[in-house]
């Protein structure tokens, strides 16, 4: 995961600054939540979670059922839950990254209505200018994912945080 770590058995590692972000702290020390409610949080949330390519509706749904076994987890709607997601969101924050997860949520939009569609005499012109745009929004994401790709991985400066635009930029020219 990017922003917190989570160990081999399963658990977010603690001793990362964890408690120095009072939403996450809070969701820590709740019972009932704790540490499987921060995981919650960190899956649905984080960029790098391997649940990314769900739409939110699914993730929240697909990620309660893995870690409560429970679709319909009541913790989805715990202010505590919302809030430090909410926190995690705007922490991670990258332009690149949220335009990437908002195109591969169109793509799943776009695929199902294809999917949910007949192709007819009346709708065949429509449905293929839809497999066109498709096509632009598939190039468009492309171009994210090669600028993603040039951006590299994420690079870590002492304290184990992450360096900013400004100091990945003046890196780059020193090298």
């Amino acid at each position: 995961m990017y922003l917190l770590k989570i160990s081999k058995q399963g658990s977010v590692i603690e001793d990362d600054g964890v408690f120095g972000i009072p939403e996450f702290k809070e969701v820590l020390e709740t019972s009932g939540l704790g540490t499987k409610g921060l995981m919650f949080v960190c899956y649905v949330t984080d960029y790098d979670s391997p649940y990314r390519h769900f739409t939110l509706e699914e993730r929240l749904k697909a990620v309660a059922k893995d870690l409560f076994d429970n679709y319909d987890w009541k913790g989805i709607k715990n202010k505590k839950i919302a809030t430090a997601i909410l926190k995690y969101t705007q922490l991670q924050y990258d332009p690149l990254d949220a335009q990437l997860a908002a195109f591969n949520e169109k793509i799943v939009e776009y695929t199902n209505l294809m999917n949910n569609t007949s192709i007819n005499m009346e709708n065949a012109t429509e449905m293929q200018r839809l497999m066109v745009g498709v096509d632009k929004v598939l190039a468009t994401r492309q171009t994210l994912l090669d600028a993603i790709e040039r951006r590299g991985e994420r690079s870590k400066i002492a304290g184990d945080r992450e360096l900013s635009y400004l100091e990945t930029l003046q890196s780059q020219k020193n090298v």
